[in-house]
């Protein structure tokens, strides 16, 4: 990286190449260590009941390991400029290592919210958008299909792990179970050794090129390992986001002007800003404010799309953990009945994250709309579920409830990424993943609660649906609310 004045080339993504390695070591931590969520009722059902706790606490240990995880945005944002992508991912793989090895030794409660909840949710926290980060940096044209790759790990896990963990529990019981997971869970560590910077594959072009250059920084200088995650990312146009966004072009207007203020009050990146800066320091307060981005959290239009991603996320952790419940308890379907329901659950996720992506590509088919159509049918599809109990109809319905959901978690970084500028991103997903986290710590524990009370699963699914269906409510309303604008 060439000093301050001196930044006369851009650094132009391979668009593939070593991107595609990144691509697969992702894709294998997220299958390895990412899938648990899917099978936690199956891996924890008879331990739990042994200790003689109900399903709140369940919920409450589940929910809780999710919203760890997602409240890790916090520090994420900060730690990705601080410190490389492949560090913040080689850390986050071994605390998931040693949460799954710990949580063997467990015996209680406490034990499991400090092994299982804190250590997993924290490490997931951590690999989870520096995996996405690692991925987007590498891709222009193929952004979409390379991520949706990527995730595509996450379902082909939940394929196997019903049946991988069914198999460990017959034959090693509980705490043998969750030891050789801990040991599949390595991947994690090892792969994120293959995220390397994008300066070593990107192809260097002068700065007049016409290819889409990486984002550069303002004064033209930039110092430390922040320069690691900043220099490698892609500043793309506003103007390429599609017209059928329900992100108009007066977001985009909103998102550049946000740029220019952030490059006024960035910090300094040479010696020679920092005496200029001497003259006019900054309160404390603003400093954090512009360290954390905290800025982001003043468009009204972000603010909607955290809610959307977040009430989906939180609807399908939660469905995930009443399901096999539903279908055991409700339905009194054997464990190979249940687990196949989530395999073809996950078959659907997979076909989902890697087709639609391509297609929405080549349709030149925003994030945000892709995820709204999703999200609609994802509730949808719950309900329906809720409602059958024939096995045929249910490995139906679980495919395409698969698919919908699918379709909405390919593009939920996607919708976050859309929608802030190109520089704020990693704070942007951090702040995206802890309002999942509020609801996943709020929602979670409150719909085990109802179904403590009430005994009714169908009931407890219907909440989940109406909830997701509000948000995207609200996606709808601001839609039209900016199409109208236009038109004025």
């Amino acid at each position: 990286m060439k000093g301050a004045g001196t930044v006369d080339y851009e650094l132009v993504p391979p668009d593939g190449g070593w991107g595609w390695i990144i691509v697969l070591a992702a894709a294998i931590g997220n299958m390895t260590g990412q899938s648990h969520v899917s099978t936690f009722s199956l891996l924890f059902g008879d331990k739990l009941l042994s200790l003689g706790l109900n399903t709140t606490s369940a919920a409450v240990i589940l929910n809780s390991m999710m919203a760890v995880m997602e409240f890790s945005g916090i520090v994420t944002g900060p730690l990705l400029k601080t410190f490389s992508i492949r560090q913040v991912a080689f850390s986050g793989g071994c605390l998931v290592v040693a949460g799954l090895v710990l949580t063997s030794f467990a015996n209680s409660f406490i034990q499991f919210i400090i092994t299982y909840s804190i250590l997993l949710g924290l490490g997931s926290g951590l690999f989870a958008p520096s995996a996405f980060l690692a991925v987007k940096m590498y891709f222009l044209k193929a952004r979409g299909r390379a991520v949706g790759i990527s995730t595509a790990g996450v379902n082909l896990g939940q394929m196997a792990m019903p049946h991988l963990v069914g198999f460990l529990l017959e034959n090693y019981g509980f705490s043998g179970a969750m030891l050789v997971l801990g040991g599949v869970a390595m991947h994690l560590p090892a792969g994120s050794l293959l995220f390397h910077p994008l300066e070593w594959h990107a192809e260097r072009r002068p700065v007049a090129s016409e290819l889409k250059p990486l984002k550069r920084e303002p004064d033209g200088a930039t110092n430390g390992a922040a320069a690691d995650v900043e220099s490698t990312k892609v500043q793309q146009p506003w103007h390429d986001t599609s017209v059928t966004s329900l992100a108009t072009s007066e977001l985009g207007d909103v998102s550049t002007a946000m740029s220019v203020d952030h490059s006024k009050r960035l910090p300094p990146t040479s010696k020679e800003d920092s005496s200029l800066v001497q003259h006019n320091p900054q309160p404390v307060w603003r400093r954090v404010i512009t360290f954390m981005d905290l800025d982001l959290l003043r468009n009204g239009v972000f603010l909607n799309v955290m809610f959307g991603t977040g009430c989906m996320f939180t609807v399908a952790v939660n469905f995930s953990l009443l399901m096999p419940m539903y279908l055991q308890r409700r339905l009194h379907l054997s464990l190979s009945d249940t687990a196949l329901c989530l395999t073809m659950m996950a078959a659907g996720d997979v076909v989902a994250r890697l087709t639609v992506p391509s297609i929405t590509d080549c349709l030149k088919v925003s994030a945000r709309l892709s995820f709204f159509v999703g999200g609609v049918l994802c509730g949808i599809t719950c309900s329906v579920i809720a409602t059958s109990s024939s096995m045929v109809a249910l490995c139906v319905w679980n495919a395409l409830c698969g698919v919908s959901r699918g379709i909405g978690f390919a593009n939920i970084n996607l919708c976050v990424a859309e929608v802030c500028p190109e520089h704020k991103l990693p704070a942007a997903v951090g702040f995206n993943m802890v309002s999942c986290g509020i609801l996943l710590f709020t929602v979670g524990p409150a719909i085990g609660y109802v179904r403590d009370e009430t005994g009714d699963y169908p009931l407890c699914i219907h909440l989940l649906t109406l909830l997701l269906l509000i948000a995207m409510a609200f996606w709808l309303v601001e839609g039209i609310v900016l199409w109208c604008r236009r038109k004025r």
